[in-house]
């Protein structure tokens, strides 16, 4: 079956009646079939053609995960065309940029809050004049003449399928190119506009098959949660990939903030994060754990030290004592098992984490609650894989082993280099990037790599965010921000240095430690936080972390924030990634400041 194309239609056609997505109204969960999921891909891809939406044209979506934003998608794939997502959270600019670099003539978007998006706060902007139809999910006409409701165009996709001589489903399979482009990802960008990468059919069904037979994804038995961004390549990969590919139920959440709501109420079998959000989900639990009190308070902290023991046994390769396995079995009873269903991991089989590194301190958190984070490194480029981590194998702190499959090497540099079919089309419109990153077929990921003494990959940061001090010496600041952040107190770190005589840091607090701040009026309201405890706080990891450092790699000067850096102000990528040049312009006269004496 060589594209997702085909095997919904497999789907639909062997197991008609299973669930295939969820979603919620009204307060209820709704369900459609296989065969609802690939009748109405089908209807829309009528609707469109009809319009005269042909193989050259492009779709563009604005809104947030749904089946709508699905079915859009891979309607304009069956007709011939192409996709291209937006994230939910593009400003006016981004999206501007990207319905102009596309050309779409067809633009779906989930309402009318959507649709103002793309004018702007002060209406400065217009929808461009390619765009031809938009379609809306939630049936709101009202936004453009151009508007028709997404029941409309389904309505009027079903009466064409009942018309003699009416194009099938079958019909447009046999016309679709497994090779060609077809999903164009917007890469969210730490730098300068977004680059469309052309993915192809058989790129994204070929990544699927490695994911599943990797980590041994069970078919046809399994629910997921899909609430990151559906244009980025990991949601992607998870929801539309291995979602139709092992036939699992899709559980769209409604809005990201009703996320923690959500994922306790579906409880799928797997799910899949950023780091980020791993992080938050742990930074929640102990701070329910420090504000306890009495016996609950030292019950939950025991049932995670015990969990802590078993876990670091078994990934150390050795028994666990009879006695901890004996706690274990009390712990996950009164606590441990709780904690789980509270976090909507009561059910889950198997957790995911894509987009970045995950911190070592957060991966081992987690196992002490009897779960278990594997790690899929790669970038919208490479289909969102290159290496994975295994199963119950000690990996903390790296993202596994190249893909079998796969070719992997690493350049003298240290950047991380892979060919296959998993590579690109290309960037659109944009052959000079396209030769810039492809040469030879491989792929120059940007990003460098080293092997540690177990023959896993350790990801040092982006070959472009290497510090140079003005002594010559070269810094990846990843490591040692990563390393900081296990600290209970922080948040986010952002090593600055470049060209200087040595580092400094801009460090955020976590929103509980802000939280308690501001209950406690500690809060000056300004750009930073000059409290002498905080500050000793933050400095006493400091300097433990500087023990532990060579002499030009220590930070020598910090600045806390008051703020957590954040997506709505440009410093954070959609993904939960820092944008380093923005955070450093924008605090650009902390930093000189923390260099004034020089």
């Amino acid at each position: 079956m060589s594209t997702v194309l085909h095997r919904l239609d497999q789907w639909a056609n062997e197991t008609p009646d299973a669930p295939a997505q969820r979603y919620k109204s009204q307060g209820e969960w709704k369900t459609l079939t296989a065969r609802d999921y690939r009748d109405r891909v089908y209807h829309l891809a009528l609707f469109l053609e009809s319009k005269g939406f042909d193989a050259s044209q492009i779709g563009a979506i604005l809104s947030y995960n749904c089946p709508q934003w699905v079915h859009a998608d891979l309607a304009a794939l069956l007709v011939g065309g192409k996709s291209a997502g937006l994230y939910p959270n593009s400003t006016a600019k981004d999206i501007q940029y990207i319905l102009g670099h596309t050309e779409a003539t067809l633009l779906s978007v989930q309402n009318k809050e959507y649709f103002q998006k793309i004018s702007g706060a002060n209406g400065e902007h217009s929808v461009p004049d390619t765009v031809r139809w938009i379609l809306v999910f939630d049936g709101d006409t009202s936004i453009s003449p151009k508007a028709i409701s997404y029941e409309q165009a389904l309505a009027e996709g079903r009466a064409l399928a009942q018309k003699p001589g009416a194009k099938t489903y079958a019909d447009y399979l046999a016309k679709v190119d497994p090779k060609e482009g077809a999903f164009l990802i917007y890469t969210s960008g730490t730098t300068g506009n977004p680059k469309g990468a052309m993915l192809s059919h058989d790129n994204l069904a070929f990544t699927s098959d490695v994911v599943v037979k990797y980590w041994s994804l069970p078919f046809a038995r399994g629910s997921l949660f899909s609430f990151l961004p559906l244009c980025h390549i990991a949601e992607k990969l998870q929801c539309v990939g291995v979602g139709i590919s092992q036939r699992y139920t899709v559980n769209f959440c409604s809005k990201f903030e009703n996320v923690s709501v959500e994922l306790p109420e579906v409880q799928p079998t797997l799910l899949l994060c950023v780091p980020r959000l791993w992080e938050k989900m742990m930074e929640g639990v102990m701070a329910k754990v420090r504000g306890g009190k009495g016996a609950k308070k030292k019950l939950a902290e025991w049932a995670l030290s015990v969990g802590a023991r078993v876990a670091e046994a078994k990934y150390a390769g050795r028994a666990a004592s009879p006695l901890d396995l004996v706690q274990l079995k009390l712990a996950d009873k009164l606590v441990l098992r709780k904690v789980r269903a509270a976090l909507g991991l009561g059910k889950a089989e198997m957790l995911a984490s894509g987009a970045a590194a995950l911190a070592p301190h957060i991966a081992t958190w987690f196992r002490a609650l009897g779960l278990e984070i594997l790690e899929d490194f790669g970038q919208t480029e490479s289909t969102g894989v290159i290496c994975m981590t295994e199963p119950g194998v000690e990996s903390a702190g790296t993202v596994g082993k190249p893909v079998p499959g796969l070719e992997f090497k690493l350049a003298d540099d240290g950047e991380i280099l892979t060919r296959g079919r998993h590579v690109f089309v290309g960037y659109y419109k944009d052959e000079a990037a396209t030769q810039a990153t492809l040469e030879e077929g491989w792929l120059h990921t940007g990003d460098l790599g080293e092997w540690n003494e177990r023959g896993q990959l350790k990801i040092r940061g982006r070959k472009k965010e290497i510090l140079k001090t003005s002594g010559g010496k070269m810094i990846a600041p990843l490591p040692i921000e990563e390393r900081l952040k296990a600290a209970e107190i922080i948040s986010q770190v952002c090593m600055v240095g470049d060209g200087r005589k040595y580092l400094s840091a801009l460090i955020t607090l976590t929103e509980v430690k802000l939280a308690e701040l501001k209950d406690r009026g500690a809060l000056n309201g300004g750009d930073t936080i000059t409290s002498p405890e905080v500050v000793n706080q933050v400095k006493a990891h400091i300097d433990a972390l500087n023990a532990e450092l060579a002499g030009f790699e220590q930070i020598k000067k910090f600045t806390v924030i008051g703020r957590e850096f954040s997506v709505q102000d440009g410093e954070m990528t959609p993904t939960l990634k820092m944008k380093r040049n923005v955070i450093e312009q924008r605090f650009r006269s902390l930093i000189d400041q923390m260099y004034s004496a020089d």
